[in-house]
C-alpha cells in the first residue's frame, strides 16, 4: 500500500512541474540579480588614450557585465597587438579585466600591459639592399606604441622584399625593443663554400670564371640560374646541377655537380650537294682544347666542281682577359659554292672561258674581337683580308662582268643584344645584331674579251653593308628554368640590309636556301638590298626530335648586276619578296642537330638538309 501511495505523489508532483512550466508560473522565487555597468576604469596605459583602449574593448556603461563578456573584451584587446610583448609565452598576462559588484551595480576594471613607445628603429644586416629602402617598406613608426602584429607584417614584407631580388634573408630571433630603441636584425645568406664536383678534363676555372657569384657573395637564386645559364653556352657540358647545405644560419653551400660532354669530333666521309657536287672531307674539332674552354676546328674538304683541295683552321680563345674579351682567328683556302646547279647564260656574240660551272675561292685570314658591355649586350670588332678568284666561264660578254678577281679588305663593327633562356635551344627571349662592314676591293676581270675591254665593275670599290637580324622567341610555358625542358616554341625572325657604294660580286647579299628563304634554290635571289621574315612552330615529338612548321618570306635586289641572267634567273631591280612554306624535323645526334626541311614555293618544291636550327 506505502509503495503504491508513493508513486501517485511522484506521479502528481511530475504533473504540477509540467502543469507549472506550461503557465509560466515561476517554481522557485528569484532573487539573484544581474549587474549592469556603472563604471570602467584603465589601468597600466601609458601612450594609448583610455577612451580608445574602451572603445576597442567594446564595453559600454549600462551593458550587462558577466564572465563572458569581460573574456571577449579581453581578446578583442589581445588582438590589437598592442599589448603582450614583455610577455610573449603569456599573451593572457598582457590583459586582465575584471568586475567589481555591489547589487546591480558594476565597476570594470581593465589592466593592460602595454607595449613600449618606439623612440627608434635601427636595421642591421640588411647587406645587397640599403637599410633606407627597407625601412620604407615598414608600418612600423617612430612615436608610435610597438604593436606586434604590424612588426610581423613587417617580416613577412622584409623577407618578401629579399625573395622578389633573389636573395635568401630572415629576421632572426634578435628582434625586440630595448630602452625605446626597436632593433629588427636582418640576416641575408651568404656564400661560404663554392665548389665543382665531376670535373675531370676541364678546368676548374673555366666554370668559376663564367660564374659572377663567389663564395662571399650574398647568395642569389637569381644569379645562380644566370650562371647556369652562363655555363651551358659554353655548350661544354651536358648537365650541372646544384646541391645546397646550409651550416649555420646564413650561410649556404653550394656544389654544382657537372656531367662533361665530349668535345671533340672527327669525322670523314663522303658528300654530295647540289652546290659542289661529290666532295670527299674531314672534320677534327676541339671545343675544349687542353680543358681551356677554347676552340679549335680543322676542315678540309676535296673535289667538288672546283676539283681542288679547300681548308679552314679556325680557333677561339673565349676568355682572352678578365674582361671576358674573346678573340677568334680564321685562316682558310677554300671553295665556295653560290648556286644549287650549273650557271649557263651563253647566247650568241663573243664568249670568256671554258666551263659553265660558277664557284669562288677565297684566301685569307680573320680576326674578330669581342667584349660583353653590360649583362646582354656585346660588341664586335672584325677585320678580314680575302683574296677572291673565280673560274673563266663561258658567259656572253654581258653576264661575264661578275666575274671577277681580286683581293679586298673588310672591317666589320656589330653589336648583339642577347635575352635568350639558353643560346643552343632558346624557348624565350630574342637576339638583336646591328652589323656594318666597310669595305675596299681592288677586282680585275677573270679575261679581257677580244678586241676590247671587258665591261662590269673592276677597279677599285668603296663600300658599305648596314644590316640587321632580330630573333625572338616565346613559349606558352614561359622561359625555361632548365635546359632539357621541353617547349613549345613559336620562333620569329627578321633581317634587314642595304649598301652603299659599288659591291663586288661576291659580297651582295644572298637569299635562298636551308639558312634563308626555304623552298628556293642556293642564292636564288642576289643584290645591294636584302629583306627577309621567318616564322617557326616548334613542337617537340621526341626527347630527340622536334618537328617544325616554317613560313619564309623574302628577297635580294638592287645593285650592279640587274642584268646578268643565271639559268633563267635574272636579278631584280625593285623589292618583289617570294614566300616558302613547309615542314621539318630536328633530330639530336651524338654529332649535333641535324635538320631536314621540305619547303615550297613558287618554283617547285626543295629538301634542305643543314646542321642546327635554321635561326
Amino acid at each position: 500500500m506505502n509503495s503504491i501511495h508513493n508513486q501517485h505523489a511522484c506521479l502528481r508532483f511530475i504533473f504540477a512541474v509540467l502543469l507549472v512550466m506550461l503557465l509560466g508560473v515561476p517554481l522557485f522565487a528569484q532573487d539573484a540579480v544581474v549587474p549592469k555597468i556603472t563604471e570602467i576604469l584603465v589601468q597600466g596605459n601609458k601612450n594609448i588614450n583610455s577612451s580608445a583602449i574602451i572603445a576597442t574593448s567594446g564595453l559600454n556603461v549600462g551593458d550587462v557585465v558577466s564572465q563572458a563578456t569581460l573574456d571577449a573584451a579581453k581578446q578583442r584587446l589581445i588582438r590589437t597587438g598592442n599589448y603582450g610583448a614583455h610577455h610573449p609565452d603569456t599573451p593572457d598576462e598582457a590583459v586582465k579585466l575584471r568586475a567589481e559588484t555591489d547589487n546591480a551595480q558594476a565597476k570594470v576594471i581593465i589592466e593592460v600591459d602595454e607595449n613600449d613607445l618606439i623612440q627608434g628603429i635601427n636595421l642591421t644586416g640588411t647587406g645587397p639592399i640599403p637599410a633606407s629602402d627597407i625601412k620604407a617598406l615598414l608600418k612600423t613608426r617612430e612615436g608610435q606604441v610597438l604593436n606586434v602584429n604590424t612588426l610581423r607584417t613587417d617580416v613577412v614584407a622584409i623577407q618578401a622584399a629579399y625573395d622578389a631580388k633573389g636573395y635568401q634573408a630572415f629576421v632572426s630571433d634578435a628582434l625586440g625593443i630595448t630602452n625605446g630603441i626597436l632593433d629588427i636584425p636582418v640576416i641575408v645568406g651568404k656564400i661560404s663554400k663554392l665548389k665543382i664536383n665531376g670535373m675531370h678534363k676541364t678546368k676548374p676555372w673555366v666554370v668559376y670564371r663564367e660564374m659572377k657569384l663567389k663564395s662571399g657573395d650574398y647568395y642569389n637564386v637569381i644569379q645562380l640560374r644566370k650562371d647556369l645559364t652562363s655555363i651551358f653556352n659554353t655548350d661544354l657540358f651536358d648537365n650541372v646541377e646544384p646541391a645546397f647545405a646550409y651550416p649555420t644560419p646564413g650561410q649556404v653551400e653550394i656544389t654544382l655537380n657537372i656531367q662533361e660532354k665530349r668535345t671533340g669530333t672527327m669525322a670523314l666521309g663522303l658528300g654530295y650537294s647540289s652546290r659542289q657536287k661529290l666532295f670527299v672531307f674531314a672534320d677534327v674539332g676541339e671545343s675544349n682544347f687542353l680543358g681551356r674552354g677554347q676552340q679549335v676546328n680543322l676542315h678540309a674538304e676535296t673535289g667538288g666542281i672546283a676539283n681542288r683541295n679547300s681548308f679552314e683552321l679556325g680557333f677561339t680563345e673565349p676568355w682572352l682577359d678578365r674582361k671576358h674579351t674573346s678573340l677568334t682567328v680564321d685562316v682558310f683556302d677554300k671553295a665556295v659554292y653560290r648556286f644549287g646547279s650549273s650557271v649557263s647564260s651563253i647566247t650568241s656574240g663573243t664568249v670568256v672561258g671554258t666551263n659553265k660551272d660558277y664557284y669562288e675561292t677565297h684566301t685569307g685570314a680573320k680576326a674578330t674581337l669581342s667584349r660583353p658591355f653590360g649583362e646582354n649586350l656585346r660588341g664586335y670588332m672584325g677585320i678580314r683580308f680575302d683574296n677572291v678568284r673565280v673560274p673563266a666561264l663561258d658567259l656572253n660578254a654581258n653576264d661575264a662582268a661578275i666575274l671577277q678577281n681580286g683581293p679586298l679588305a673588310t672591317l666589320t663593327l656589330s653589336a648583339t643584344h642577347n635575352t635568350r633562356d639558353y643560346d643552343q635551344e632558346p624557348a624565350a627571349g630574342g637576339l638583336e645584331t646591328l652589323s656594318m662592314d666597310i669595305g675596299h676591293a681592288d677586282l680585275r676581270p677573270v679575261k679581257t674579251v677580244a678586241g676590247g675591254t671587258t665591261p662590269g665593275i673592276f677597279g677599285i670599290l668603296d663600300y658599305t653593308k648596314i644590316s640587321t637580324d632580330a630573333r625572338h622567341y616565346f613559349s606558352p610555358k614561359g622561359r625555361r628554368k632548365n635546359r632539357n625542358d621541353k617547349r613549345q616554341v613559336f620562333a620569329v625572325r627578321m633581317m634587314l640590309g642595304t649598301s652603299t657604294g659599288r659591291l663586288p660580286f661576291s659580297e651582295q647579299y644572298f637569299v635562298g636556301g636551308s639558312e634563308s628563304l626555304r623552298g628556293y634554290q642556293e642564292d636564288r635571289f642576289w643584290g645591294r638590298n636584302m629583306f627577309l621574315g621567318s616564322f617557326e612552330f616548334r613542337q617537340p615529338i621526341a626527347n630527340a626530335l622536334t618537328g617544325v612548321i616554317f613560313v619564309d618570306a623574302g628577297d635580294a635586289w638592287g645593285g650592279s648586276y640587274e642584268n646578268v641572267a643565271f639559268n633563267g634567273f635574272t636579278q631584280h631591280a625593285g623589292f618583289s619578296p617570294s614566300i616558302g612554306l613547309g615542314i621539318g624535323l630536328r633530330v639530336v645526334t651524338p654529332l649535333g642537330p641535324i635538320r631536314i626541311d621540305e619547303g615550297f614555293g613558287r618554283e617547285g618544291a626543295r629538301t634542305h638538309f643543314s646542321i642546327g636550327h635554321a635561326f
